[in-house]
């Protein structure tokens, strides 16, 4: 089924929300990978982009995140770059004017302006994704957009993958989601989904091919014969090579948080070891199945922990790579 991408959000450091919507039947969608993750921040799905995509339901979707879906194939089909055009012209549903209007009149609003959904409050809209036109400018500021009219002030915070606007024009389609279910430690408040700006939409210039003129040459009339001697071209030999290409298949959330890169050669060393090693035994897969599931939640509460990183990098990460690296277990 053809999906356009329509949002990247900022999901930690190594990970991104990818939402899209079905083409075909206006269904939206959320991308999550067979482990049930999110997309690696390097993820080459691109906003304007339509893939041909094959899915199944996530069964641990959670209300009002209805688009969860697990992806299993995909394929690179075509860009569109009169975007704000196009998702106009899809007849998708668009709330219009004011923030009032915003997932059907249902959100709940706190006292410094942040709406939100309760887990006590059941009232939840059909989905947690939405286009908006705003019918004021909203303004940047501390990493939130303000919206104010008659004396009323709402802030949304931006989690988009795009370079903040100091102002978003009114007019502008722009696209709102819910976070994901969150509750503060040590505190009575019920768990909450905020409302957050995941970006804006605006038509593009599609870019000019450039084609190059081949000079014309004119040919001369051949007056005489001659016989060239015949000589063949060495065929040239790549130089030979022991040198292993780095492993960058799949993300490898807590060695990449820790290394503080996603190609550092620590981590590529621990996905030569998964692959290597760990894939070809029954439970080594069932580790990888396991790790894969908890890994990404794990990397998002340890992300702002810098010295507890760095007790794991050494104290854990680096004795278990010498291990590897001395028995090989990273070499199929």
């Amino acid at each position: 089924m053809e999906v356009l991408i329509l949002s990247k959000t900022k999901y930690g450091s190594t990970q991104v929300c990818v939402g899209g919507i079905c083409i075909n039947n206006k269904q939206f969608i959320r991308l999550l990978n067979q482990g049930g993750y999110y997309q690696p921040a390097d993820t080459q799905f691109n906003i304007g982009d339509i893939w041909d995509i094959t899915f199944s339901v996530n069964p641990n979707r959670k209300e009002p995140h209805n688009e969860d879906v697990t992806i299993h194939t995909y394929k690179f089909v075509r860009k569109i770059y009169q975007l704000e055009t196009y998702i106009k012209n899809m007849g998708v549903p668009i709330w219009r004017n004011n923030i009032s209007n915003i997932f059907e009149g249902k959100i709940l609003w706190q006292k410094n302006g942040k709406g939100y959904f309760s887990e006590y409050i059941k009232n939840y809209p059909s989905h947690s994704v939405g286009f908006w036109i705003s019918d004021v400018d909203l303004r940047y500021s501390n990493g939130s957009y303000i919206y104010e009219s008659n004396g009323v002030s709402k802030q949304i915070v931006y989690k988009g993958n795009q370079t903040a606007l100091q102002v978003i024009p009114k007019g502008r389609l722009i696209r709102l989601s819910l976070a994901k279910w969150w509750k503060p430690e040590d505190s009575d408040i019920e768990s909450r989904c905020y409302l957050q700006l995941s970006g804006w939409y605006e038509d593009q210039s599609e870019p000019v091919k450039k084609v190059e003129a081949k000079p014309i040459v004119k040919t001369q009339p051949i007056t005489k014969t001659i016989e060239l001697p015949k000589y063949e071209v060495p065929k040239y030999q790549a130089p030979k090579t022991t040198q292993q290409p780095k492993n960058t298949s799949g993300s490898c959330y807590i060695a990449t948080l820790c290394y503080d890169d996603f190609y550092a050669a620590e981590v590529c060393s621990f996905r030569d070891f998964r692959d290597a090693t760990l894939s070809k035994t029954k439970m080594g897969r069932l580790f990888i199945a396991k790790y894969y599931h908890f890994a990404p939640k794990l990397t998002a509460k340890l992300e702002n922990h810098k010295t507890l990183n760095r007790i794991i990098k050494h104290l854990l990460l680096n004795p278990l790579l010498t291990i590897i690296k001395t028995l090989k277990l990273d070499r199929k």
